[in-house]
């Protein structure tokens, strides 16, 4: 059985080496709808291998109350995983994964644009 991921630290960006690997799926499906998703809706566009990493990230932002935007992920807050992988996704992509992270926890109709910039 293999170790569960988690995130070890979040990173500036241009703190991440050259030679890492850097998870960056274009992201979800940028729902823009007036019923925001939910977090099983997100996950379903997913293959089942970026769920550990997905869900690491779902788990320490939840733990923190973090609420970073696209932005701020790009520039300053790029998750560091304990397998040692970072994800560095677009900011629309970053804004999906708040917006179903979020609508999930406090169950409110969030979209990407909520978290985008």
């Amino acid at each position: 059985m293999s170790e569960e991921i988690t995130v070890v630290e979040w990173v500036d960006e241009s703190d991440i080496p050259q030679d890492a690997e850097v998870l960056s799926w274009m992201g979800g499906w940028f729902n823009f709808t007036e019923k925001g998703q939910r977090w099983q809706t997100y996950l379903d566009n997913f293959k089942p291998i970026a769920y550990p990493y997905l869900e690491a990230v779902r788990r320490d932002v939840v733990k923190n109350e973090y609420r970073f935007t696209g932005e701020n992920h790009q520039e300053s807050y790029t998750p560091k995983f304990s397998d040692g992988k970072y994800m560095s996704l677009t900011w629309r992509a970053w804004g999906d994964l708040m917006a179903a992270i979020w609508s999930e926890e406090e169950n409110v109709d969030y979209n990407y644009m909520n978290f985008y910039m």
